[in-house]
């Protein structure tokens, strides 16, 4: 019979030196501690956000398209539109009311501007796509005693660039000037069309005459708020 002996196993020496862990177990300890400490320290805010996701990197020049709130509205939302209460002309020192009649009788139309400047009803309104047309008096006699026939005196002066505000529903609209010209009455027609939001004046180059005008065209540059 042979009797199987179990092999003696010495301790180590104080000489020899104790076995190293395997590298495959050091690697794993080290990335659990690094997602530990990277989890602990996104807790308080010290992740950089080029770390965490929530930016792109320190320019922070992108934006996820999720971050953004839905695009888009309606088709049929109605369009909000006011009548204009009253415009100022900044170079020209004016701020003057205007009047929204709902007439096209010329004689009617003459007392209305009595008043001050007008609308032509059939033009757009303040937020309105197309052309706004307001009309008022001028006159350069020595004396008038109604300051609205001066209403639009000095509007030939006014040069590209000049911005003439107009305010209502809350809001004030602002134009830039783009041109200003003579033209004759007998032949020149207004474009009262859809299309780009714009701004129209016209006058009489002196009280009581017939035939020339002064046109002044405006584009629309945008809106702020008011108290008008």
């Amino acid at each position: 019979m042979v009797r199987l002996l179990s092999p003696q196993v010495e301790p180590p020496t104080e000489h020899e030196a104790p076995r190293k862990a395997p590298m495959s177990v050091f690697l794993a300890t080290v990335f659990v501690v690094f997602v530990l400490t990277l989890s602990a320290a996104d807790s308080v805010g010290f992740v950089p956000n080029y770390i965490d996701g929530s930016n792109s990197g320190p320019s922070q020049n992108k934006i996820a398209l999720s971050n953004l709130p839905q695009l888009g509205g309606p088709l049929d939302e109605a369009v909000v539109s006011a009548e204009p209460a009253r415009m100022t002309i900044p170079a020209l020192g004016k701020d003057l009311p205007i009047q929204n009649p709902a007439t096209k009788d010329i004689d009617a139309l003459t007392e209305v501007l009595k008043a001050g400047p007008a609308r032509y009803v059939d033009s757009a309104k303040l937020g309105e796509k197309g052309n706004m047309l307001l009309f008022g008096h001028s006159s350069h006699l020595p004396v008038v005693r109604n300051q609205m026939y001066k209403a639009f005196n000095d509007i030939e002066t006014l040069a590209e660039g000049d911005s003439i505000s107009v305010f209502g529903g809350g809001k004030e609209y602002i134009y830039r000037v783009t041109s200003v010209r003579m033209a004759d009455a007998k032949t020149e027609t207004i474009d009262l069309s859809k299309g780009s939001a714009r701004l129209t004046l016209v006058t009489c180059n002196t009280l009581g005459e017939k035939t020339a005008r002064w046109i002044v065209e405006a584009e629309f540059v945008g809106t702020v708020p008011s108290a008008d």
